[in-house]
């Protein structure tokens, strides 16, 4: 868990993070340090509409569907993301399950306000834990040092997305993941779109790449050598 000293940040370039140019959305990068927790965020980024079907597009195994598209799934209000029966993801294996109801519960809405362009933009953040154990920050922790840093409520901190900047990052980062899975069995297989891209970047077996992200290990380096 993050401390509540003073955060230690640093803005740069994605190339000093050995990330080119064009490969994420333009700006500059914050980075910021607290105790063994870092964050990286994409301050300046704020996406809704389009510009959030054209990222996810980018980093979904199957590319995206049009805003309209997604809209219309997370506005169910029985099984909103992916089309499923009733409660049939409580039986879902591998992690699938629980990575969908992190979805519903911290994220649904504020994906759908941006989609709808209702509500703020998402700005891709990532905050993790370097040491003892090397891991991602749950979402309220992550937010808590989000908000510390200065993202502020014109756009949502968005943890989904920032895992999207490792993808576009290294295009073959994901090579060996599935990109097909079921909330249903096997009769219910789907492929992975925009739609269902965060319960997929969120799954266990994908955090190890992630978390081995050079990216990563970069930020850590250039917040703690300060400058």
């Amino acid at each position: 868990m993050a401390s509540t000293a003073r955060l230690r940040t640093r803005r740069c370039r994605p190339e000093e993070l050995g990330v080119r140019d064009d490969a994420w959305p333009a700006g500059e990068v914050l980075l910021a340090a607290d105790g063994p927790c870092y964050l990286l965020a994409a301050p300046q980024v704020s996406l809704r509409g389009p510009g959030l079907t054209g990222l996810l597009d980018r980093v979904a195994p199957f590319g995206c569907p049009p805003p309209g598209s997604l809209i219309r799934a997370y506005s169910l209000p029985d099984s909103p993301f992916p089309s499923i029966l009733l409660r049939e993801h409580e039986e879902a294996p591998d992690g699938v399950g629980d990575a969908y109801c992190r979805f519903l519960d911290h994220a649904r809405m504020k994906w759908l306000g941006a989609l709808q362009e209702t509500g703020p933009g998402l700005c891709p953040v990532l905050v993790w834990q370097a040491s003892p154990d090397r891991r991602f920050l749950a979402i309220e922790e992550s937010a808590a040092v989000s908000r510390r840093a200065g993202i502020g409520e014109d756009r949502v901190a968005d943890t989904y997305l920032g895992r999207a900047l490792l993808l576009l990052a290294d295009n073959d980062l994901a090579d060996s993941w599935k990109s097909m899975m079921s909330l249903g069995g096997v009769t219910k297989a789907r492929k992975m779109t925009g739609r269902e891209f965060p319960v997929w970047v969120d799954l266990p077996a994908h955090q190890p790449a992630l978390l081995a992200s050079p990216v990563l290990a970069r930020a850590e380096a250039l917040v703690s050598a300060g400058g």
